[in-house]
């Protein structure tokens, strides 16, 4: 491999403009740039062509990922020109066309940019198939990484007709490199997929460290705040409950709740039935420059999962100085500590009150300068890239 690694990325999560999934593989091709590597995301979609034409042959209304000005992107919009019905076999002929496209739209890229030394394909929730031909064709290794907790011995998470359980688990026994990003994780897929995996951390890109210890907390105000997408295994619900057990009719405590989902009117329907909408504010989606206000705003982050693989928004709020508490769950379980946090039993609204509780009365015990600096050193872009490339 060459002294700057060259990454085909693909991806089965990517952020959209109205949704933040995705993030930690985007953040991962930023901070490997900023470490010398070259990168580029391929982006899926499929559509026909009586569609395309409806929607005067714009390629952005069905590959509707947010992008950056500063990430190489694939778009890989695949045309069935006939509708697949026609077709005595649709599936075979809908595959055929896929990866067809695909081969194409590398074959562009590489006359651009050059032969990447690698993919880099994150979940096994999509696109193995995709993967796997590209890497037949073009003669490339492949590296795996898994974030999704929805895995159990008989059903993996999959998104196409095309991909079975026995194929997704011989795609990721054949991979060339394993990684999970948490040491429970790694012992887990390992059991899975019965092959080695690799630890390798979800990463923080150096903006979010940017003036972070120049950030002076308000004193006349405490604020607690959470951000995640809006969904029931998220559970912001219980944060909402906790907060009101202590902190209702005390407006010196402020609560924010902020992303993009379903559960958005219900949250602040429930904050108005807990009488403490005048101190809790449910706010939806977010750009990255207005989260890091946030952050810088608040005290104290608040996470309430049933489950979770890491918890990137944990190690964000981190790198802002800020003290973290979480349900005791896998991923966060290894990120928070004495130092910088306390975590509660999942699911418990009264240990989550006392934690919050507890939090208020001994924040000026923690230093956010130590825990800005154990972030960087465990989750910072250098971190990730000596994981991956410990010799370039």
């Amino acid at each position: 491999m060459q002294t700057k690694p060259h990454i085909l990325f693909i991806s089965s999560w990517f952020p959209t403009k109205k949704t933040s999934a995705g993030t930690f593989v985007e953040m991962q091709i930023l901070a490997l740039q900023s470490r010398g590597c070259k990168c580029a995301i391929l982006l899926s979609a499929e559509v026909t062509l009586g569609n395309f034409a409806a929607r005067s042959f714009n390629k952005s209304a069905f590959l509707k990922y947010r992008k950056r000005p500063d990430i190489t992107y694939v778009d890989n919009l695949t045309i069935h020109k006939l509708p697949l019905r026609m077709y005595s076999f649709p599936e075979r002929k809908r595959k055929e066309n896929l990866l067809q496209n695909a081969r194409k739209s590398i074959e562009k890229y590489i006359s651009h940019q050059g032969r990447p030394d690698f993919i880099f394909h994150h979940g096994v929730f999509d696109y193995c198939y995709l993967t796997k031909h590209i890497s037949k064709v073009f003669r490339l290794p492949v590296w795996f990484m898994e974030h999704s907790s929805s895995f159990s011995e008989k059903v993996f998470p999959c998104a196409n007709s095309f991909d079975s359980l026995e194929s997704q688990k011989e795609f990721v026994q054949n991979a060339d490199r394993r990684f999970a990003v948490t040491k429970a994780y790694v012992d887990r897929m390992a059991q899975l997929f019965k092959v080695p995996f690799e630890h390798c951390p979800n990463v923080i890109t150096d903006d979010f460290f940017k003036d972070s210890r120049k950030v002076e907390k308000a004193s006349h105000y405490f604020q607690f705040i959470n951000i995640a997408v809006l969904a029931k295994n998220k559970n912001q619900k219980l944060i909402l409950e906790a907060f009101a057990k202590k902190f209702k009719n005390q407006p010196k405590f402020k609560l924010v709740v902020a992303g993009d989902g379903k559960l958005l009117e219900p949250l602040r329907q429930q904050a108005v039935d807990l009488g403490i909408s005048d101190h809790c504010e449910i706010i939806g989606f977010q750009s990255r420059e207005r989260v890091i206000q946030l952050l810088d705003q608040s005290h104290c982050f608040v996470l309430s999962s049933q489950s979770e693989t890491f918890g990137v928004v944990i190690i964000e709020a981190m790198a802002r100085g800020l003290t973290a508490i979480s349900s005791r769950i896998d991923g966060p379980a290894e990120i928070i500590n004495e130092s910088n946090g306390f975590l509660f039993e999942p699911n418990s609204a009264d240990d989550l009150a006392e934690k919050m509780s507890e939090m208020v009365e001994k924040y000026d015990s923690f230093n956010s300068e130590i825990i800005i600096d154990s972030v960087k050193k465990l989750f910072g872009p250098d971190a990730v890239k000596n994981v991956l490339f410990p010799n370039a």
